[in-house]
């Protein structure tokens, strides 16, 4: 039986992008320009300030931090908060950078999404590195979310939020070519719409649903094989542990004064044990 509790609480209007740096825990809060980090062993909470907004983070295989500003790739030093910035990407206008991994060469893959969230106006970016040239490699999606690689590589997951679908894209042996996609899953019966995703240590596939108030395991055929509910209602990334712990991000965005005092832990950090 799994086991939830709030481990840190920094109020993030919104907790994005949740990733291990060793035994520590980091998120980022875009709206408040704040890369956060929870340590589990001191139990401490820091704080350290952006000065751009960013959506999200991946580590490079040689160790390196890149964050996905508005618009560009940075190189991020997560304990100062210093960006070095990357060239700004051929974005549609009105959209933004969103979600972001990392391949096996360190490669940067990131999402987009239109900010006034119009349909059709997402697309797929990549880099490979945080200095060069950004390409885009897929467009016609809504608002691009969590995004993983998985089958050795081979296979790129993709969140579409809008059209509330897991998107499987076919990767090339080139790198840049992505085959046209699969749908993996609509998410038939789980509550909210899918936003961050992560790939557990056994290898099953995670999603947060915000407005739902839970995250989900998918089965292989992309049925909810579980569904594990959380004290607030936007659930929006999480990343596993060694030890298979999950850390989930909540936010406080579009939520009610009494919806607030319903559910006093959004925005915060969220610790759910015992799912394996």
């Amino acid at each position: 039986m799994s086991a939830t509790l709030l481990v840190a609480h920094p109020h993030a209007l919104v907790g994005e992008s949740v990733r291990m740096d060793g035994e520590d825990v980091i998120w980022l809060d875009p709206a408040g320009r704040r890369l956060l980090r929870w340590n589990p062993g001191e139990k401490r909470l820091d704080e350290v300030p952006l000065g751009q907004a960013l959506w999200s983070l991946a580590q490079q295989p040689d160790g390196t931090w890149v964050g996905a500003g508005e618009d560009r790739f940075f190189v991020v030093d997560i304990r100062t908060g210093a960006l070095t910035p990357g060239p700004i990407a051929p974005l549609a206008p009105g959209c933004r950078f969103n979600d972001m991994t990392v391949d096996a060469l360190g490669g940067l893959w990131v999402g987009s999404m239109h900010r006034g969230l119009l349909h059709a106006r997402g697309g797929l970016f990549y880099a490979p590195s945080p200095g060069a040239e950004v390409v885009q490699v897929a467009e016609g999606l809504g608002v691009a979310n969590g995004i993983a690689f998985v089958a050795n590589g081979k296979r790129l997951l993709v969140v579409d939020t809008l059209s509330r679908t897991l998107l499987a894209y076919p990767r090339r042996e080139d790198q840049l070519s992505l085959d046209e996609p699969t749908v993996v899953t609509d998410f038939l019966n789980a509550p909210g719409k899918p936003d961050g995703m992560a790939v557990a240590p056994d290898g099953t596939v995670w999603v947060a649903m915000w407005g739902g108030s839970c995250i989900v395991q998918l089965a292989a055929n992309g049925a909810t094989e579980r569904s594990v509910p959380l004290p607030a209602p936007h659930v929006g990334s999480l990343a596993f542990d060694r030890d298979g712990v999950a850390y989930v991000s909540t936010s406080r965005a579009r939520l009610t004064e009494a919806a607030l005092a319903e559910h006093p832990g959004s925005g915060g950090l969220f610790a759910v044990s015992g799912l394996f």
